[in-house]
């Protein structure tokens, strides 16, 4: 019985330090966003979609791409610069996308 109580005590600490990390890149992800005056184009009546319609039903990956190279991911009639984010960075911001997604 101790070990099945170690064990949970394990996987609920485990579960807590994950959310605090994902905390954490959320966190990371809307300060680069603030950084880079992404709300200028992503809000209601702005040139692009509104921040909490971008993340629903995309991949990872492609939002990775749509950062770093949107004209290959989502076409050359886009006007939003290509952002030279590390891997990490662009993660980041996935992750706050996903945080105010609708969907």
């Amino acid at each position: 019985m101790k070990s099945k109580t170690w064990l949970f005590c394990l996987l609920i600490l485990g579960i807590a330090v994950s959310a605090e990390a994902q905390g954490e890149l959320v966190k990371k992800g809307k300060s680069l966003v603030e950084g880079k005056h992404c709300a200028i184009c992503h809000k209601e009546g702005g040139k692009g979609k509104p921040m909490e319609d971008l993340a629903g039903g995309k991949t990872d990956a492609f939002l990775k791409e749509a950062l770093t190279d949107p004209n290959k991911a989502i076409g050359p009639q886009v006007l939003m610069p290509a952002y030279k984010f590390t891997d990490e960075e662009a993660q980041a911001v996935v992750e706050y996308l996903r945080s105010v997604s609708k969907k």
